[in-house]
């Protein structure tokens, strides 16, 4: 075999790096029915729309855009799962779930621009399900997601998030 056949092997240093940070959990209940928890919890979050985040022609009308997706929260539904739909325990009960990512681009953008691994933690999870006749909500608390990234900056903005979902979860279940 020539020498110009030949694949080079490039041989790069590999470091790995692992941590562990408490994250609280949060997990409110009430007797109030699913749907109707699902219903207000969605009613107080807009809805992002990728395609409109695609079309954007710069920065300033990407953040506009951003801004018109999000509801009276300041957030709104990124995704979200039907866990009921794709966990065949759940299917094969009367429980119900729906995963959501909450957030908001724009919140998550200024946690990144100072610390990257932001968008790793960025939309939180939001887990709503019924478990003997009540529904629950759970979530990371974000002051503890984002406060592993020791940031002074991002710690002021995830404790913004903190009364955010606060507020969301008393105002779903009330």
């Amino acid at each position: 075999m020539s020498v110009e056949n030949q694949t080079k092997q490039i041989s790069h240093e590999i470091k790995n790096e692992s941590s562990s940070a408490l994250v609280d959990l949060v997990t409110s209940s009430s007797a109030k029915a699913f749907d109707d928890v699902i219903a207000d919890f969605e009613a107080q979050l807009g809805r992002f729309d990728q395609s409109q985040t695609l079309d954007a022609q710069d920065d300033a009308d990407l953040s506009r855009r951003l801004g018109e997706m999000q509801g009276e929260s300041g957030l709104m539904v990124v995704a979200v799962l039907e866990m009921d739909q794709i966990l065949p325990r759940l299917r094969a009960s009367s429980e119900r779930a729906k995963q959501y990512l909450v957030g908001n681009p724009l919140i998550a953008d200024k946690m990144a621009s100072v610390n990257t691994l932001a968008a790793l933690f960025a939309p939180p999870r939001v887990l709503i399900y019924s478990h003997d006749e009540r529904t629950f909500i759970s979530y990371q608390k974000p002051s503890t997601t984002f406060g592993r990234l020791k940031s002074d900056v991002i710690m002021v903005t995830a404790l913004d998030l903190d009364a955010k979902f606060a507020a969301i979860v008393q105002k779903a279940l009330s």
